[in-house]
């Protein structure tokens, strides 16, 4: 096969079984009942996704998150979250059970991707800020996300703070209360009626990114504007508005004095014969009623990292990220599933970037 961006090549693939598995979304045109629930659903594939790349022995890495990171127990807390989920829901445990048995081995390999590259950057800024310094993370849009667990193991002085619509925080919080190990991992108190848990390392918070006064006025009661702050956005910009998703960049690198982002999406790809962006685009429009309305807006690496101007950043497509890993673990990588869709592959994550921004002095 060629290795080329045929838009014949790219109407077969993205009209197949791969286009709704890699994405965690956020949509800002839909009402905020139905904007609930497809982003539950959106965190339910993710979740899945991250539990089969588990299960193939795709994650952890052992030179990424275990050596690197230092990551333990990466496979029991997930499997446990699992098992406590089915718990809470056995309806969203169900769904979660059956996206599993379609996970095809391109998309454990994008699992894998997006997983080490922010995992590995968080402990870079992390190691390089040092154990001795309070610092905090702010996930947006954090879903069923569980990194902050291995990461509050290892950085005593760190708070974590995740973000997340109403509906996807209420679950989360009663998985990890009702997940006795969970719970003592993140030394978690008891919640009150109707609130989330809490500990004086983790904050859930529920609220919607696209009101930027209730974001700002939540995170204003938990966060300390003047510690080093890094901020994660894994699938979120792309389903915001240019004008909201802009706003929230500017507000918030404004808040924070010294602070890093990283950044993972889609892009819609700029060249002429490419259709990956239109295609997405109406796969997702026609079975999940969602919009990315910057997709094709922001279509290439430059225009991305353009967003976050002037700040200092850094941007690479995922394929390249992957062109970058070590043999020894490319070797691994083929041995846990037999990979025939290389060129499907390269088309695929050529079209995700990951964005590194800093601001402010250590």
């Amino acid at each position: 096969m060629s290795m080329g961006n045929n838009s014949d090549d790219n109407q077969e693939l993205f009209n197949s079984k791969y286009i709704l598995t890699d994405i965690c979304c956020w949509n800002s045109v839909q009402s905020v009942e139905s904007m609930e629930r497809i982003v539950q659903q959106t965190d339910y594939d993710a979740l899945s996704c991250r539990v089969s790349a588990i299960n193939k022995g795709y994650l952890p890495s052992p030179c990424y998150q275990l050596e690197k990171c230092k990551y333990l127990g990466y496979k029991e807390i997930h499997l446990e979250y699992l098992n406590g989920l089915r718990q809470v829901s056995r309806r969203i445990y169900g769904k979660v059970a059956k996206s599993l048995q379609s996970s095809y081995p391109v998309m454990n390999y994008g699992t894998y991707l997006r997983t080490v590259s922010i995992d590995t950057e968080l402990n870079g800024i992390l190691s390089k800020i040092g154990k001795e310094q309070r610092v905090q993370i702010i996930d947006l849009g954090s879903g069923s996300d569980l990194r902050m667990i291995p990461l509050l193991h290892n950085y005593p002085n760190l708070k974590f703070i995740d973000v997340d619509y109403a509906e996807s925080t209420k679950v989360k919080s009663k998985v990890l209360w009702g997940t006795p190990s969970l719970r003592e991992l993140l030394k978690l108190q008891e919640p009150q009626v109707d609130q989330l848990v809490r500990s004086d390392i983790y904050e859930l918070l529920s609220c919607d990114l696209n009101d930027l006064n209730e974001t700002c006025a939540k995170l204003d009661e938990v966060t300390d504007v003047n510690i080093p702050t890094i901020i994660i956005t894994e699938c979120v910009l792309c389903y915001m508005t240019q004008d909201t998703s802009q706003r929230l960049i500017d507000r918030l690198t404004n808040l924070y004095k010294i602070g890093y982002w990283i950044s993972y999406d889609p892009i819609g790809g700029a060249h002429e014969n490419d259709r990956f962006g239109t295609i997405m685009q109406a796969n997702l429009r026609d079975s999940r009623s969602l919009e990315m309305p910057t997709l094709m807006i922001f279509n290439s690496k430059e225009k991305y990292a353009d967003r976050f101007s002037p700040l200092e950043t850094s941007i690479q497509n995922m394929w390249e990220i992957f062109s970058r890993i070590p043999q020894d673990e490319i070797k691994r990588l083929k041995s846990l599933q037999f990979l025939d869709e290389l060129e499907e592959l390269k088309i695929m994550q050529t079209h995700y970037v990951f964005c590194k921004v800093h601001w402010g002095d250590v």
